[in-house]
């Protein structure tokens, strides 16, 4: 142990392995994943173990090695991951604007499409049909438009209920809303892998779940089974919403005050 090769090369090497750490490491947290992030860190600190060996001992071999091994761990997280980072990296580009108010409409404007959502949500409670509405308050990743059919349609109530009809080409997917405009239908979101959903959460509510973990898009949530209506924010799901709460919520959401009453 007396020649030690402790270089600048090394300390570099480190650091990166660390920087690359902490940004897929976050990737885990935010998916509320601890044995992905337990396993992760194992394998970032092998990493680092396999450095520190070939740099005081010369372990050329088990370094390249342990350094393959890392790689292939990396891309098949990627791979199977590849729409979850998408999003991320989507949301560290895209922050929103100081005041933005969803394509500078008016408190009417908004208002007005409020109530057409809430409106359209009660009709579907009440019927049992199933639908998931995704508001954007901000940008929308391109490649979750691309999943369904754009439509820049104005928002009302006929059209939400009409796109959620059972017997419509896209009654499975997911609405998106930007401001007062449906942007696209029949959208397919990333699942939410959470522990924290009760088992009996089906595919509509965890998509609507998932969506929210890595974004700050809002879901609506109608249940087909139990005509419930849920609301999912930051990966947060609140059941049995009223639809006064409901529009509540959405006055919260496009900022805007409750209409004057004469």
């Amino acid at each position: 142990m007396g020649d030690f090769k402790f270089t600048t090369g090394t300390v570099f090497e480190i650091i990166a392995t660390v920087a690359v750490y902490l940004l897929v490491g976050a990737f885990f947290v935010r998916k509320k994943s601890v044995k992905l992030l337990i396993i992760y860190t194992g394998v970032v600190s092998l990493q680092i173990s396999a450095v520190l060996l070939d740099s005081l001992f010369s372990m050329r071999v088990t370094y390249a090695l342990v350094s393959a091994f890392t790689t292939f761990m990396l891309i098949v997280w990627v791979v199977v991951y590849q729409s979850d980072f998408r999003v991320l990296f989507f949301n560290l580009t895209h922050r929103r604007s100081a005041g933005d108010k969803s394509q500078t409409l008016t408190d009417d404007e908004l208002r007005v499409a409020v109530d057409e959502i809430v409106r359209a949500c009660q009709t579907m409670s009440k019927s049992r049909t199933g639908a998931l509405i995704v508001l954007a308050p901000t940008s929308v990743a391109p490649h979750i438009l691309e999943t369904g059919t754009e439509l820049g349609a104005l928002v009302t109530a006929p059209l939400l209920e009409s796109i959620f009809n059972t017997k419509a080409p896209f009654h499975d997917g997911a609405v998106i809303i930007k401001g007062n405009r449906v942007l696209a239908a029949g959208c397919f979101l990333p699942l939410s892998q959470s522990t924290a959903l009760a088992k009996s959460i089906g595919t509509r509510h965890r998509a609507g779940v998932g969506i929210t973990e890595e974004t700050d898009m809002i879901t609506v949530i109608c249940s087909e089974e139990t005509g419930i209506i849920s609301v999912a924010k930051r990966g947060d799901l609140k059941r049995f919403i009223t639809p006064d709460r409901l529009r509540d919520i959405l006055y919260e959401i496009f900022n805007v005050t409750q209409s004057r009453k004469a």
